[in-house]
């Protein structure tokens, strides 16, 4: 279901022009938004400015890089390994240092979290009134920052939405392509659920979230979990490889086993998915659309 502009606000940027942020760049155009994007790499510059947008040199983990005024943010910035900083350092203190130290606080931030924020592993549904127990240091990374964004919202009398993501795939990221076309085995238990998003479904969730009128949270994921035996089934078949084998995963591996619910984002928010289930979001990601 597609979002219209909200014309409060003008002009929109995006921390990070990655999977996601260029996504949002391309549909935030569209609709008619003034779009500046960021990356830490000059390099990045011509194809941001290819794309449409307007470039934004920007570090979130550099002390001295301040953001200049925009009426809202969508803040979806990568991980970055090879930066030298702490996931948590990352996520949470490259957050709240660019809010403290922006020219102007913008009247909305859009934050991607993920469902890592999540611990539950029996198979059960969850939702935004579920625990948050998370395994891993992404996911207390994320429930930190989500806590600290919505506290600083309240305080400063702004919006804050926060969207967390289901597995994200799309035509230049389908999970595992290459192990299940050479028929490698796959490390997993394939019994247990797994939760995904197409890529142009999490980027639409972020447009439709700069309508709401006020703070909250929502998972964003497709309309129907699936066991893992299932999607790499179905890739293998798409891809006309053999039939997937499965091996071990390694001890102390969190592998998830939870299913997602999008109920409140479709009831608050009226989003839906254009992929809303692995058959309709591999055949096209396959297909390259």
């Amino acid at each position: 279901m597609s979002s219209a502009r909200n014309p409060a606000i003008g002009s929109l940027l995006i921390v990070g022009f990655g999977f996601i942020g260029q996504r949002v760049a391309r549909m935030a155009r569209q609709l008619g938004y003034d779009v500046t994007a960021t990356s830490r790499h000059e390099s990045k510059r011509a194809g941001i400015e290819a794309a449409g947008s307007r470039f934004l040199r920007f570090d979130l983990n550099a002390p001295a890089d301040r953001l200049p005024a925009f009426d809202a943010w969508v803040w979806c910035p990568a991980f970055d390994r090879s930066a030298g900083v702490s996931v948590h350092e990352a996520v949470v203190g490259g957050l709240m240092r660019a809010l403290k130290s922006a020219e102007a606080p913008p009247k909305h931030v859009v934050f991607t979290s993920t469902t890592s924020v999540y611990g539950q592993s029996s198979g059960e549904w969850v939702d935004e009134s579920s625990p948050c127990e998370p395994r891993t240091d992404s996911g207390r990374a994320h429930v930190e920052a989500e806590n600290r964004l919505l506290s600083w919202a309240a305080e400063h009398r702004r919006l804050a939405t926060v969207l967390r993501l289901s597995g994200l795939y799309g035509p230049e990221r389908v999970i595992r392509r290459q192990a299940i076309a050479a028929g490698e085995p796959i490390a997993c238990l394939p019994d247990t659920w797994l939760n995904l998003v197409h890529g142009d479904d999490a980027a639409s969730a972020c447009l439709h979230a700069l309508n709401s009128t006020k703070s909250g949270t929502y998972c964003i994921s497709d309309d129907r979990p699936v066991h893992r035996r299932e999607y790499y089934e179905t890739l293998a078949r798409l891809l006309q490889a053999p039939a997937p084998t499965f091996a071990e995963p390694r001890p102390g591996e969190d592998i998830g086993d939870k299913r997602v619910s999008n109920r409140k984002a479709r009831r608050e928010l009226g989003w839906a998915p254009a992929f809303p289930d692995i058959e309709i979001g591999l055949t096209a990601s396959i297909q390259g659309i």
